[in-house]
């Protein structure tokens, strides 16, 4: 048995047999031309070209169908580099010597270099795009058949270098249960489309190629970012057991959907799903969310090579809006950093992304794109329950600087006689440790507080739960992060404004219960893990949690603070039963891993 860690990527569970998926490593031929032959190679290139675009176009009204518009602009991307002018004034001074193919390649390589010299994950991804897309074209140029997941020979978990929007297009989905790849992120396009697929997925797996072997048994637990090859009988048995309750827990979503989250002595508890794409709002309401607690808007910015523009901001929102009412749709403006954004603002490289332009300070540094965000959330609001949320303050003067931009959308709205919701609520993420040591300034200011925990515990801790050699100590438990969390809820109570967490915590039915006894109103997570959270609550009071949590704020040791939280879930809820290469619990694993 061999367990190899990755990044959790799509939830689930899938065990099945291994599927070797490489099937794109075409030959390029480095050949030189004649000078006569230039215009055939380029006129070869032009026919590829047309011919992978008509692929991708099929391909995008196919998930169009399948999984709908917003899963299918991922295709127009590719669609806009294909047909970009550049893209042949790039390649043609190759041609000049060589032929169609090396021409391509060399150009494409280039590309995909600028891209992976990116910090950031998203871009660097793109990157792994741009190759995929020239992969195609070479097998037009070469008349290669291309092999694909639309012909696997059995239920399989597949296991690739990397994956392409169209690989998940045109997959058998009875036939694929799992995903496993060497590279990419939880971003990427290809996982992006398994999350709509509902197919568990483990991405950052090294090796996974090379230690595994095809027909071995594997296990995917894309919860927890774990690849196990060959288990053992034990091991093997357990996560069965374990597939076969949330199978059943999933399948009796039609009954308990409707049923509140409330404690057994009565206490609600507020269940919202955190959401990219418009279309995951059916799967948000089908597990039964009370609204969406954080609507992650970067996906607009990050889709085209423009900014979206007001008008289609106002759209999506709206949209959206309309499908969950009467429930609320907590829309955060724009959390990205500005080397994401280098294609569209003049942004300087910084050495550290993740500390520097980013998020809330990028929208102040550009006013006009912040304030047409402002504006199409404010009109949105004339349609639904929405409410503004402002990522990343750090300090009580960012947060003044913010709603005075706000207030003079608000008016100019006004003047303009647009319809809006002039009480539209306003709220603060909580993320950094500056916010939550003066949550009490912070509070009198706006109408909601919502705790993003991932950022919270790396700021809080100083720790890349990227990296391998520090991530042990990326740890939600950590007495530090929970005093935090205690005084932020705090602080807010005293003014009388409710607390969401929104961060992966939130998401696990130990920590989850853990926050709810910490004085949390409200939860919001991952569309699947809603049913498993509300379960949980249901079956445990308010009085017992409020000890638990009073219990854990006096610990000093993360492990008694572990052991005290895991004895609060019933044996019938608790899944701390799979063991790890050390005899380690599930539950300690995947909070590893948070």
């Amino acid at each position: 048995m061999k367990y190899l860690k990755g990044i959790q990527a799509s939830p689930g569970i899938a065990i099945a047999s291994v599927y070797l998926y490489d099937p794109e490593e075409f030959p390029v031929d480095q050949r030189q031309i004649d000078p006569r032959d230039i215009p055939a190679e380029k006129a070869r290139l032009q026919e590829a070209i047309k011919a992978v675009s008509e692929d991708f176009a099929a391909t995008r009204a196919h998930v169009e169908d399948i999984l709908g518009k917003e899963h299918a602009q991922i295709f127009d991307a590719h669609l806009l580099m294909l047909q970009d002018p550049m893209l042949l004034e790039l390649t043609y001074p190759h041609i000049e010597k060589y032929n169609a193919e090396y021409a391509f390649w060399t150009t494409f390589q280039n590309l995909s270099r600028q891209f992976e010299a990116f910090q950031d994950d998203y871009l660097r991804e793109r990157g792994a795009d741009l190759l995929g897309i020239a992969k195609r074209v070479l097998a037009k140029l070469g008349n290669w058949e291309k092999a694909g997941l639309d012909r696997l020979p059995d239920k399989s978990i597949v296991v690739a270098r990397d994956l392409m929007p169209d690989d998940m297009a045109h997959l058998q989905r009875d036939r694929v249960l799992g995903l496993v790849t060497e590279v990419g992120g939880p971003t990427s396009h290809a996982i992006i489309l398994a999350r709509g697929l509902e197919i568990p997925a483990v991405v950052s797996v090294a090796n996974a190629l090379s230690d595994a072997r095809i027909g071995d048994i594997a296990i995917v637990d894309g919860r927890r970012g774990h690849f196990i090859l060959n288990p053992d009988d034990k091991t093997l048995a357990q996560y069965r057991d374990l597939a076969e309750k949330l199978r059943r827990r999933k399948a009796g979503l039609v009954d308990s959907r409707d049923l509140p989250a409330q404690t057994e002595d009565g206490v609600r508890v507020a269940l919202q799903a955190n959401v990219e794409l418009p279309s995951e709002v059916h799967s948000a309401m089908d597990y039964g969310a009370e609204g969406v607690g954080l609507y992650r808007t970067e996906y607009l910015y990050l889709a085209s090579d423009i900014l979206p523009d007001e008008a289609s901001q106002v759209t999506a929102y709206s949209q959206m809006a309309r499908r969950i009412a009467p429930h609320p749709l907590v829309i955060r403006t724009l959390d990205l950093g500005g080397d994401k954004m280098s294609h569209v603002l003049n942004t300087q490289t910084e050495m550290n992304p993740f500390l520097g332009l980013r998020s809330i300070r990028l929208t102040l540094r550009h006013r006009d794109l912040f304030k047409i965000q402002l504006r199409a959330i404010l009109k949105a609001s004339a349609v639904g329950n929405v409410k503004l949320m402002l990522p990343l303050i750090s300090g009580i003067d960012e947060l003044r600087e913010a709603l005075a931009v706000l207030n003079e959308v608000r008016e100019e709205l006004t003047r303009e006689g647009v319809p809006f919701d002039p009480q539209c609520p306003v709220g603060v993420m909580i993320e950094v440790p500056s916010a939550a040591l003066i949550a009490d300034q912070l509070a009198r200011e706006v109408d909601f507080f919502s705790i993003g925990t991932n950022d919270l515990i790396q700021y809080t801790l100083a720790v890349d739960r990227g990296n391998d050699l520090v991530s042990y100590l990326f740890e939600p438990f950590h007495p530090a992060v929970l005093r935090l969390i205690k005084g932020v809820v705090d602080a807010a109570h005293a003014e009388n404004i409710p607390v969401t967490v929104c961060g992966e915590i939130a998401g696990d039915p130990h920590s989850g219960l853990l926050l709810v006894g910490m004085g949390v109103d409200k939860l919001s997570m991952t569309p699947s893990a809603l049913p498993e959270v509300k379960r949980a609550i249901r079956n445990t009071s308010f009085k017992q949690l409020q000890a638990l949590g009073e219990d854990v704020l006096n610990m000093q040791e993360i492990a008694n603070i572990r052991a005290r939280v895991n004895a609060t879930l019933s044996d019938e809820d608790d899944e701390t039963f799979v063991g790890g290469e050390s005899g380690e619990t599930t539950l300690q694993m995947r909070l590893s891993l948070f």
